[in-house]
């Protein structure tokens, strides 16, 4: 979940960077389900509150977001230890 969080983080941070015009492309938006979600509904304050959801987020944004969660969940996800080898356990000597 923290990932996720960090990624609606890092796509909010390129948003903002959009609004200042450092970055084209605010008017260029993915989607808009602002009718389906409204922002100033209970609902929509928990989303943007917990996981920085916006209803209508810039192409720029949802492509931060999937660039950042997908290589970071794979890693996350990966089993623990892949690609070490395993050697047998060697015996102990008598001394």
């Amino acid at each position: 979940m923290l990932v996720v969080v960090a990624a609606g983080v890092l796509a909010y941070g390129f948003h903002d960077l959009q609004e200042a015009d450092f970055l084209p492309g605010l008017n260029d938006k993915a989607f808009d389900i602002s009718g389906t979600i409204p922002p100033d509904s209970w609902y929509g304050t928990l989303l943007k509150g917990v996981f920085n959801f916006q209803p209508d987020p810039t192409v720029l944004q949802v492509a931060v977001w999937l660039l950042y969660l997908i290589p970071t969940l794979m890693l996350f996800l990966l089993p623990a230890g892949l690609g070490q080898r395993r050697t047998s356990p060697t015996p102990a000597r008598d001394a």
